[in-house]
C-alpha cells in the first residue's frame, strides 16, 4: 500500500509498503480522510519534533475492513475516528481520572510514537481499538469527524478552564484551535468574548465562530479598546493562549483581570520571560492545557449531529495522499493557510 514516511526535518517519501493485518486484539481502518496537523508541521519545519523515522497522520477517519479475535467495539463496516490511545489502566494519571495525560500515551500514538504507522497511508492499523477509535454518528459526515483534534484540543481547554456564565473572556489566536475556542466559551456562556489575531481572514472567521469583538493583535488602538470594554473588572476572568507565541501569552497576561486565568493551548519552544514581582502580585492562575479524552470526543460528536457545533467555520482543502509532500511544503512555508489539509489515499 501507499503510505508518506518522515525520515526527518524537511525529509517526507511518498512510498510503498506492506499493508496490516488486523491480529488478535487489533482493527485495520481503510483510510478515508487524515489531516495534516501542526504538529506534524512543525516535525517538517524543525528538528528535535520527532527524532525517529515513522509514518505520519494521528488525525483520521475511515472505514473498519478487519477486526481481529476479541475485539467488539466494532465490527466490519463501521465508521470511525482513530485517536490518541491513552488510557492504558496502569500510570497514575489513568488511576486518578485524567487519561489524556497518560504516561505511556504519547509513545504509542499512531504517527507520533517513535517507528508507528500512522494514517498518512491507505490503511493503519488500530492497536488499542477500544481507546482509539470513535464510532462516528450516522448524522456527521466523515469530513466533519475527522476534525475531532482540531475541535477537541479547544473543548477541553474550556471544559478545564474556570470560565463561567457571565464571564469575560479573550482568545488570542484565531487559528483552528483557537476558533474551537471560541465556539466552546461562548457556548459557555461568555458574556464578552474578545478575539484577537493579526490575520484579516481569520478574524473574519472568528465572528462566525461567535466572537463579540475582533480585534487585530498588532494594534494597541484594538488592545486598548478591549481594556475600555473589559475595564469594569479590570481584565477578563480567562484568557486563552491558543497561538504558540510569546508575545501572544504577554497580551493574554496584559488581558486578564487580577485573580483571573490565563489558559495556556499554544505549543511553541520559544521561551517566555516571567516576571514573578511583576505577575505575583496580581495572583495570576496560569493553567496549561494539552489533549482531550475520549469522553469529549463522544460529546462533540454528538454536539455536531444535533446541530449544536458548526463545522462550517474550518477552512479545509482536500487533496490525494500522492500530494502529501507538496501540501506539506505549502503549509510550512505559510503560503497555504487552512485550518486543515484532509489528506485522500483513496483520490
Amino acid at each position: 500500500m501507499k503510505a508518506v514516511m518522515y525520515h526527518g526535518p524537511g525529509n517526507l517519501e511518498y512510498v510503498e509498503i506492506e499493508k496490516p493485518v488486523a491480529a488478535p486484539g487489533q482493527v485495520l481502518v481503510k483510510v478515508k480522510y487524515c489531516g495534516i496537523c501542526g504538529t506534524d508541521i512543525h516535525a517538517y519545519k524543525l528538528p528535535g519534533v520527532f527524532n525517529w523515522e515513522l509514518v505520519l497522520g494521528h488525525e483520521s477517519v475511515g472505514i473498519v475492513e478487519e477486526v481481529g479475535e476479541g475485539v467488539t467495539c466494532v465490527k466490519a463496516g463501521d465508521r470511525v475516528a482513530v485517536g490518541p490511545p491513552g488510557d492504558c489502566g496502569n500510570c497514575y494519571s489513568c488511576n486518578t481520572g485524567h487519561p489524556n495525560t497518560c504516561a505511556n500515551a504519547f509513545p504509542n500514538t499512531l504517527g507520533i510514537g517513535p517507528g508507528t504507522q500512522g494514517a498518512y497511508a491507505e490503511y493503519v492499523l488500530s492497536h488499542y481499538p477500544q481507546n482509539e477509535l470513535f464510532l462516528i454518528p450516522d448524522e456527521v459526515r466523515m469530513d466533519q469527524a475527522v476534525l475531532f483534534d482540531v475541535i477537541g484540543v479547544g473543548f477541553h481547554a474550556v471544559r478545564r478552564s474556570e470560565l463561567r456564565v457571565g464571564d469575560n473572556a479573550v482568545v488570542a489566536g484565531c487559528g483552528s484551535v483557537g476558533l474551537s475556542v471560541i465556539q466552546a466559551a461562548k457556548m459557555s456562556g461568555a458574556r464578552n468574548l474578545i478575539a484577537f489575531d493579526p490575520i484579516p481572514e481569520r478574524r473574519k472567521a472568528a465572528l462566525k465562530a461567535g466572537a463579540d469583538y475582533a480585534l487585530d493583535s498588532d494594534s494597541e488602538e484594538d488592545i486598548g479598546k478591549a481594556k475600555e470594554i473589559l475595564a469594569h473588572e479590570g481584565g477578563a476572568q480567562v484568557t486563552f493562549e491558543a497561538a504558540g507565541h510569546p508575545s501572544s501569552v504577554s497580551l493574554c497576561v496584559d488581558l486578564t483581570m487580577p485573580n483571573g486565568q490565563v489558559m495556556l493551548i499554544g505549543s511553541d519552544g520559544r521561551p517566555y520571560e516571567m516576571v514573578t514581582a511583576a505577575l505575583g502580585p496580581m495572583e495570576y492562575d496560569f493553567k496549561f492545557s494539552f489533549t482531550y479524552t475520549k469522553e469529549e470526543i463522544r460529546m462533540l460528536f454528538d454536539l455536531i449531529a444535533m446541530g449544536k457545533w458548526s463545522t462550517d467555520i474550518y477552512s479545509t482543502q482536500k487533496e490525494p495522499l500522492s500530494k502529501t509532500i507538496e501540501m506539506m511544503e505549502e503549509l510550512a512555508s505559510g503560503r497555504l493557510d487552512v485550518a486543515r489539509v484532509l489528506l485522500m489515499p483513496e483520490a
